[in-house]
This record gives structure tokens, sequence and C-alpha cells, in this order.
């Protein structure tokens, strides 16, 4: 008896020994084991490499523009909202005299080699937000994301760049990568194109180094895209910067854009 209870004692603590292990190289998590809180990035992390996005789409002119970043060989990315200035799940675009879901076109959009991200379901700003709204807006995004082009989202960007500790804690649970920026075109506020143009160079024309740079558009204004877009590319390629997505910009693998 006393040696099969030296031998149980002997076994258990094996037991907790390879739990720890397995904790320890993240095989396994720990029931109430909190995940990291996200990571924020705000520029690219290679040197030469410009990542073109647009927020709150898709709208329409979501199709023409894809379309036409392509024929640059340029892949921008998207952040999307489910519910913003359509809604994805019930509304229609007409495209080229033929009427398309809005599911229709963030496919061709995906299918055009952009990236797809997401900008909440209903463009809430986060901070404050309880988990359980955090969450809503999220998942109920994924779940729209997913119906148009198979897969969902590991990169979000908050609408107006709103976080707290706790937000970041929630998306981190979720296997969010969190975006910011650090070129601003502030197309939104003044639709203006000299101002456009400046908030570009003033980060451009001034730099020592070449560094990487995340620059924030918004896809559902007309003088975004029929004015400052076209501009956007010849002027960034003068100055020999390679048109990347989010997740190349900041070094991750073409894959990991998505889980299922």
């Amino acid at each position: 008896m006393l040696t099969f209870f030296f031998f149980l004692i002997i076994v258990m603590h094996s037991i907790s020994y390879f739990t720890l292990l397995a904790v320890t190289l993240g095989f396994v998590s720990l029931p109430g084991a909190s995940a990291a809180s996200a990571k924020v990035y705000d520029k690219c992390v290679t040197p030469g490499t410009f990542a073109l996005t647009f927020d709150d789409g898709p709208y329409k002119y979501s199709w023409s523009l894809a379309e036409k970043l392509e024929a640059e060989g340029i892949a921008a990315t998207w952040f999307v909202n489910g519910k913003n200035w359509v809604n994805v799940a019930t509304d229609k675009v007409e495209v080229n005299g033929e009427m398309k879901t809005y599911k229709q076109v963030l496919q061709k959009v995906h299918d055009s080699g952009h990236q797809i991200a997401s900008h909440t379901y209903s463009h809430k700003e986060l901070a404050g937000q309880s988990n359980q709204v955090i969450r809503r807006e999220m998942q109920k995004n994924e779940d729209v994301i997913r119906s148009a082009i198979g897969k969902r989202p590991t990169f979000m960007r908050p609408p107006a760049g709103s976080l707290d500790k706790n937000v970041l804690k929630v998306l981190g649970s979720l296997g969010y990568h969190v975006v910011l920026w650090d070129i601003d075109s502030n197309d939104w506020r003044t639709h203006n194109f000299e101002s456009e143009q400046k908030e570009y160079k003033s980060v451009l024309d001034n730099e020592s180094e070449k560094g990487g740079h995340i620059a924030l558009n918004h896809e559902v204004y007309d003088q975004t895209i029929d004015e400052l877009v076209p501009w956007v590319i010849d002027y960034v390629k003068s100055k020999n910067y390679r048109f990347v997505t989010v997740a190349e910009c900041l070094g991750f693998p073409k894959e990991s854009a998505y889980r299922n």
C-alpha cells in the first residue's frame, strides 16, 4: 500500500509538470487564463513599404476602386463595416448595369487581391464599452465578412482610433491585431484636395530615412476616389515605395490575415 501511495504521488507530480510545460509552450491554456492584449500598430515595420487603407465601406465606389487598384498592381486593405453606409447583409448596388449584393462587392474586393479587415459592425467607438458590446460588434462583423468571402479577418481598426486597455484585452482574446495609421488624409473632414495632399507630404517629404507607412482614407467619398486616390498612387510611387497590404506591411504571412 505504501509503495502504491508513493507511485501515485510521482505520477501526479509528472502530470502537473507536463501540464505546466504544455501551458508554458502554448500548447494548452488553463481554464480562466487571460489572453494577451491585442498589439497596436501604427506604421509598417519594413522600410519602403506603404499600406493604402480605406475605412467605412463597402459602398457604391468599392467595386470600381478595387478594379482600378488591381490594374495598377496595388493591393490595399479595406476596413469594412457590416452596417454603416450600407447594410451588407441586405443592400444591393448597380455595377456596370447589373445589380450586385454588397456581399458580392466584398467578394470582388477580396478576389482583386485586396485584404479585408474589420472596422466593427456598426462603426461604434469601442472605448468605454462593455465586453459584451465589444464582442458583439466584432463577432457580428466577422459573420458578415465570412458570409461574403468564406473566412474571418484577424486585423481590425477601431472607429476614430477609440481604444482603452479593456478594448485591447477583449480584442486580444478574439485574436485581433489592431491597426492605426501614421498618415491621416482627413478626407472625411475636409473633402479638400490640397489639404489632403499636405497630410501626405507632411510625412513623406520630411522623413530623413525612408520608413514604412500606413495611410488612412475613406472609400465612401467621391472626392477621395476621383481626386485623392489617383494622386496618392502617383505620388507614393514617385517616392519609390512599394504598395502592400497591412498584413504584409507588418511582416505577417499572407494567410494570417484570416481565420476560418
